[in-house]
């Protein structure tokens, strides 16, 4: 039986919404080899402590706006759905710039807020993106959505949700300024940190372990490298391009 209420499945991202943040995932046509062993290398990572049953659920966030967690926590799902098989939920906690429904190209509600607001508590509806990666939406937009994440029914839906899926991956509102993050992180088994190379500053960063929890972090994430800069980035291009043919 399907997990949740599952809607038809999404054929395709719908690259024509949100075309720049399509190009930075995996699924792109022009996704670069060494993206594609970096996630390979952090799924392989988090695979083993989920192995020896540590860890489950994982909460994506970031110091501040626009240091790319929403696109880490996206190829972070499609690669252990896809390259390792395992079922996932994605879930879309940030409710006050949600994006993800906008980038799989499906209906922002009824999606997690709703679900939170229902007057019958229920399993909320998910959408399909592959026959292993679900996704759950934020639902309407709300400037101050404290409340609503902090309602007991959150952590039963991760917990149930851990129950169904091999993983839930959840992306959250960045932690500067906002009690979100930390709210969320309450429910999950631990938190990865996203910063952006040359731009996110250390007392950012500092900042935000310190509202986490340094015992909630499992790690960060260095995004925006460039890949010219990574002495790898040829041995993988001619690795990928080697025949033998």
């Amino acid at each position: 039986m399907s997990p949740f209420r599952r809607r038809k499945s999404v054929v395709a991202m719908a690259a024509a919404h949100d075309a720049g943040a399509a190009d930075r995932l995996l699924s792109a046509a022009n996704a670069g080899p060494l993206l594609v062993e970096q996630f390979r290398n952090l799924a392989a990572s988090l695979n083993r402590l989920h192995q020896e049953g540590k860890l489950r659920t994982l909460l994506v966030t970031s110091p501040a706006p626009g240091d790319g967690k929403s696109n880490v926590a996206i190829n972070l799902a499609l690669t252990l759905s896809d390259s390792y098989r395992r079922k996932v939920l994605l879930v879309d906690a940030d409710m006050r710039r949600p994006t993800l429904h906008r980038l799989f190209g499906v209906h922002a509600t009824p999606g997690l807020l709703e679900a939170l607001r229902a007057d019958v508590e229920g399993d909320p509806v998910v959408h399909a993106v592959n026959d292993k990666l679900d996704l759950l939406t934020a639902g309407r937009q709300q400037p101050n959505p404290v409340g609503d994440l902090s309602s007991a029914r959150l952590p039963r839906l991760i917990s149930s949700a851990a129950s169904r899926y091999d993983w839930v991956i959840v992306d959250s509102p960045p932690v500067a300024g906002l009690a979100d993050a930390r709210i969320v992180a309450e429910t999950v088994d631990a938190a990865v940190l996203v910063i952006r190379a040359g731009v996110t500053q250390f007392p950012e960063v500092q900042a935000s372990v310190d509202a986490l929890g340094p015992e909630r972090i499992l790690g960060v994430i260095l995004n925006a490298v460039d890949a010219s800069e990574i002495r790898r980035e040829d041995y993988y291009s001619h690795y990928y391009g080697a025949s033998d043919e």
